[in-house]
């Protein structure tokens, strides 16, 4: 047989239409194991839905469709088989596969509608909160208590109200939040003191023993991180080194004073002779007066006759 009509021949495997209908038969297929496995998810879900009720489960239908199809299985093998889909009046073949394959959908999801049983209580599976309540029946309403609720509802819009007030600023912090505007914060505050009242420092350690100084050591503390404590330490220092450096000025002073007057002390009166003023060689008593102590100091031999 020449090798180009392989081809044409309608049962070779690897022909177009062949592999066309290869392929929806296929999906076919799954579409059908699709919608069972929907069916089955359906009926599992009713009877666990049954059972959490308390009431009695729907039976099966599985088994009973897959013994009667077991059943049918030597019949429609036989001779009688169904009728044979033809196609219709100008229907081509992919149109014909079309019409079978929906044919066979339409059936598939008529085999999946299941009648369950009408349940015998009306009650919902949700109570009012939103819980999952399965046995509406047994359990018994409590009482509504009107009071109970609005107080819990006031209770839970006041606790509410306080964490916002934390994270919420107002203009009525600057005159003191909850304290009325008789007394603004500025009010009590004290010179050379925070605003804000200290608290009270414990008189225990971290162990539980008695630390009797802790307090002196807190308020240390406090005050050496205070900047305007720092600023007027400060300012103190820069007082008392002016007081200082004007107290040695004093003393350096009346040191000096004092010297002076030593100094006068210990100096010789005015002698006029010692005086340049009014000087002269030709004075004879300057001469004189300096031959006598001439004389005095280195005295001349006298010849004796």
């Amino acid at each position: 047989m020449p090798l180009h009509l392989l081809g044409k021949k309608s049962w070779n495997v690897y022909n177009a239409d062949n592999i066309e209908k290869v392929k929806r038969d296929e999906a076919i297929a799954q579409a059908k194991e699709e919608a069972e496995e929907q069916r089955m998810q359906e009926i599992d879900s009713a009877r666990r839905i049954a059972i959490l009720r308390g009431e009695t489960p729907p039976p099966l239908e599985i088994a009973d469709e897959a013994h009667d199809e077991s059943e049918r299985e030597p019949r429609h093998r036989g001779p009688a088989r169904d009728k044979k889909k033809r196609k219709r009046a100008g229907e081509d073949d992919t149109d014909f596969e079309m019409r079978v394959a929906k044919e066979q959908k339409v059936s598939a999801n008529e085999d999946t509608q299941i009648v369950l049983r009408k349940p015998t209580t009306e009650a919902p599976l949700l109570d009012e909160s939103g819980h999952i309540d399965l046995f509406p029946s047994e359990r018994p309403k409590a009482p509504k208590d009107d009071t109970k609720k609005a107080q819990a509802e006031k209770e839970l819009a006041k606790r509410k109200k306080e964490y916002a007030d934390n994270y919420t600023v107002r203009f009525s912090d600057a005159a003191g939040f909850k304290k009325g505007l008789e007394s603004p914060w500025y009010s009590s505050g004290k010179a050379g003191l925070a605003v804000d009242e200290p608290l009270e420092v414990p008189s225990k350690d971290v162990w539980g023993n008695e630390d009797p100084r802790r307090k002196e050591r807190e308020a240390t503390r406090i005050v050496s991180n205070d900047p305007l404590a720092a600023m007027r330490q400060g300012a103190a220092k820069v007082r008392q080194v002016a007081k200082e450096r004007k107290q040695w000025q004093e003393e350096r002073e009346k040191e000096m004073l004092e010297m002076e007057k030593a100094s006068v002390r210990r100096r010789p009166r005015d002698d006029p002779d010692d005086e340049l003023e009014g000087f002269s060689l030709d004075r004879s008593e300057d001469r004189s007066k300096s031959r006598h102590r001439d004389d005095r100091v280195n005295p001349q031999p006298v010849a004796l006759t």
